[in-house]
């Protein structure tokens, strides 16, 4: 096989990833690997002509996935070796996300650390014996060759099976006692709270905001806790790490300045320098988060980052039929952030003699901040003083700068763009259709209200069937499994769509959904586990507990199903809840940060208790609505209705005779009914004494 062959000889070779309908896996479709997805001619093959598996797990916005690609996937000479000693397995983490967490878990055993592309050899029976995640193509980085590791792999499964089975053994041994459900039970109390407070303010960065030193992701549910335990508390050390890591995240290059959005997360401490992609789920989870912060504080930038994260999502990640794609890709033009860098001539070309305002506010230099003299555009404290001493008005001064940013916006846009993955996940969408909620809520953009609305009827409409959810969809096609993400972050989505429509058709398919997920993915002790049990393809069942880039699915649902038990008045959901919360209650007690997602569960359970019920015609009840959704009231429970007639206790004796009226309640303490939205106001900021 000649190794020289030309760019547009290798397209001669198409491999079984060509009728997938990820676009991760197609862009692997023509590499001379022989690839496979995972599938049961896969799995047979390495029983049958007992093979090792080399199973690399990745997705379509993971620059070193492209890198080992080209170096190592595209290279005949390390195909021939793959096809001859290997069943080669590509695998989409985004659409199996059990799979991913299966053998990630093992790398992380095997190595200490994971990420992608992960990389991992399996027995024909599945399980894992030697692992990593990137691999030049020649030693480097302290890493082997790939094509010298290979090598070594077949030679070893051929000549030395019995270390090889041994491995495997003790590995699956490894794993199967860190998913065994835990036994450690305890009690939970307001102690507990405060341990994940204190933890997480141990790793806060008071310089640049947000947790730990680098690389620094935004931790958005660590933040929502926060701004949950300063409403209990009143503790001002909160506030402002809260409001420091708002800030400079929003203000950083992680953020588009151009464009908005968020990437995935910063390679240095100060936020300057991302790692370009832009995922679904951080700009979702981040948009709602932002919503709340300007809920507590009404500062503007928190809401402009609202707005510009929103339309961004409209303008680029939302399919004609209203879903919403999973991300865009860090490379453009095989450069890891080229679309979204600048050189300062060709800002100064652009815009002419506006350009030196552009420059000094966004710290554009001669030198640049990222590779080649390029620029990641940013704001500081010198565009501060910058803005300070222009000579402008701050409105003028905005307007400014507002009409350079859309001058440079139309220019960018045709630059090669990123690619976009146009796959549409259940959950992440779950994730998105709730920041376009809490978008709507304190803006009043009715696009938003809509996007929300649109996404869910798609879910509804496409990947839902025989009450049951479905992970993945790209142009008509599905894929296989059934996971407990899309219950757990789609189910807070409805919840939080009921909330703006007053529609009880949301509140039954999430007790639908309820109902499925308990019966599929708890057991009898209460644990939550990713997958149904009893899978051909899993050696172990898979769990995760601990929180990451995304919260616990687990943990969310405890969270939805208490809000539904609050809504419902059907207790059984919140006994469900208090099970599983019960089942993870040692771990917990033990690691409460890396749990934050569940202790915000125990936060729901013991915290303040805030029940609103709008009562009337849906023309009159906005500004009612208006009232409730411009404050930061966590642990709410909102109620609305036209008629009274849904099947809600919290309606019970509030019939009206058409007027609209809204009831404010306080751990079952209520006050009278406010008539008007001036006096709801007055009965809110009784209840709003941790504002300062």
């Amino acid at each position: 096989m000649d190794a020289k062959r030309s760019t547009e000889e290798k397209h001669v070779y198409t491999n079984k990833l060509i009728n997938e309908n990820s676009p991760y896996l197609l862009q692997h479709a023509h590499n001379p690997v022989n690839w496979y997805p995972w599938c049961d001619e896969a799995l047979k093959k390495a029983r049958t002509e007992d093979k090792p598996i080399f199973l690399s797990i990745g997705y379509a916005a993971c620059h070193w996935c492209h890198v080992m690609e080209k170096e190592s996937f595209e290279n005949p000479a390390v195909a021939e070796i793959l096809n001859e000693a290997f069943v080669s397995i590509k695998v989409d983490r985004e659409q199996r996300p059990d799979l991913d967490q299966i053998y990630m878990s093992a790398t992380t055993a095997m190595t200490g650390s994971g990420g992608w592309p992960m990389t991992v050899f399996l027995t024909p029976d599945l399980k894992p014996f030697y692992a990593g995640t990137y691999f030049p193509p020649e030693e480097r980085y302290g890493r082997p060759g790939f094509g010298s590791l290979i090598t070594e792999i077949a030679d070893a499964y051929r000549n030395d099976r019995t270390s090889v089975e041994q491995m495997a053994r003790r590995v699956a041994g490894a794993l199967a006692i860190r998913h065994r459900p835990g036994n450690n039970r305890t009690s939970l109390d307001g102690s507990h709270l405060d341990n994940a407070r204190r933890g997480l303010m141990n790793t806060y960065d008071p310089i640049n905001g947000g947790f730990g030193t680098q690389p620094k992701f935004p931790h958005g549910i660590e933040l929502a806790f926060l701004m949950k335990r300063f409403a209990a508390t009143g503790d001002d050390r909160l506030l402002h790490a809260i409001n420091r890591s708002l800030t400079r995240m929003a203000r950083g290059g992680i953020y588009d300045q151009l464009g908005g959005g968020f990437h995935r997360y910063s390679v240095d401490a100060r936020w300057l320098v991302p790692h370009f992609e832009k995922m679904l789920y951080d700009n979702g989870i981040l948009a709602a988060v932002y919503a709340e912060a300007f809920q507590l504080t009404k500062n503007e930038l928190y809401r402009n980052t609202v707005r510009e994260t929103l339309d961004f999502v409209l303008r680029e990640m939302t399919d004609q039929f209203g879903g919403f794609f999973s991300s865009l890709d860090a490379d453009s033009e095989g450069e890891e952030g080229k679309f979204y860098v600048w050189r300062k001539a060709k800002i100064k070309q652009a815009l002419g003699d506006d350009a030196g305002a552009f420059l000094h506010y966004y710290n554009v230099t001669d030198q640049g901040n990222f590779e080649n003299g390029t620029n990641i555009l940013n704001i500081d404290a010198a565009s501060d003083q910058y803005r300070e001493h222009s000579g402008m008005t701050s409105d003028v001064f905005d307007g400014k700068i507002e009409q350079l940013k859309h001058t440079l916006f139309a220019i960018r846009a045709d630059r090669a763009r990123p690619t976009t993955d146009d796959k549409i996940l259940t959950s992440w969408n779950g994730l998105m259709i709730s920041g376009f909620v809490r978008g709507y809520q304190i803006t009043g953009d009715d696009r938003y209200r809509r996007a929300a609305i649109n996404a869910a009827d798609f879910i509804r409409k496409f990947m839902y069937d025989n009450d049951a959810l479905i992970h993945s969809w790209r142009d008509g096609k599905i894929s296989r499994g059934e996971f407990l993400e899309d219950y757990a972050y789609f189910m807070p989505a409805l919840l939080d769509l009921y909330e703006i429509t007053g529609d009880y058709d949301w509140i039954r398919l999430a007790i639908t959904l309820a109902e499925r997920a308990w019966e599929v993915f708890a057991d009898d002790n209460g644990n939550l586990y990713l997958a149904p049990d009893g899978q051909a393809d899993h050696f172990i069942r898979p769990s995760d507990v601990h929180d990451g880039a995304l919260p616990s699915p687990g943990s969310i649902l405890m969270q939805s199903l208490l809000r539904l038990a609050a809504i419902t008045g059907q207790d059984k959901h919140a006994r469900r809840a208090e099970r599983a919360l019960t089942a993870v209650s040692g771990m917990v007690v033990t690691m409460p940060t890396a749990m934050i997602a569940a202790v915000t569960a125990v936060e729901m359970l013991q915290g303040d208790q805030v029940e609103l019920v709008v009562v009337g015609d849906e023309n009159d009840r906005k500004a009612f609505l208006d009232e409730i959704h411009s404050r930061y009231l966590p642990n709410r429970v909102l109620v609305i209705s036209s008629s009274g007639n849904e099947p809600i206790p919290l309606l019970e004796g509030r019939q009206t005779d058409g007027r609209t009226v809204a009831y404010v309640c306080r751990n079952h303490t209520c006050n009278a009914p406010a008539a008007s939205p001036e006096q709801l106001r007055g009965q809110l900021d009784k209840i709003m004494q941790f504002k300062k």
